[in-house]
């Protein structure tokens, strides 16, 4: 666990980005939050944790954490458009046996949506 959050590792922006993607998605879709500035805030708060590491020069924590932030942001948007595409390929599959909705699609919020829109 030490190596997970130390400053130089590379797999923790990645599985942070995903759970960025998970609270941005969760935060659009129930509150109407913009996603990306609810990203991209996101994607900053988690970078800080690169300040922890007290191992590593002031000068490369900043670097680190510019890097880091940049890549969560990067993870979340790459897989919030992956999530956009299998959805929109499901929707064309289904809806031609949908016989009767619930919800308008005006009252459904997805979870994955265009976050620059």
């Amino acid at each position: 666990m030490e190596e997970f959050f130390h400053s130089k590792a590379m797999i923790t922006p990645g599985a942070v980005g995903a759970t960025t993607t998970m609270i941005t998605g969760t935060l659009a879709s129930q509150f109407g939050l913009p996603g990306n500035w609810t990203g991209l805030v996101l994607s900053l708060l988690f970078g800080l944790s690169v300040w922890a590491d007290k191992s590593v020069p002031v000068y490369q924590r900043i670097i680190f954490y510019i890097i880091n932030s940049m890549t969560i942001f990067a993870v979340a948007i790459g897989i919030n458009t992956a999530g956009m595409v299998i959805n929109k390929s499901t929707e064309r599959k289904v809806a031609p046996y949908v016989i009767e909705e619930k919800h308008s699609p005006a009252e459904q919020q997805k979870f994955f949506q265009d976050w620059f829109r």
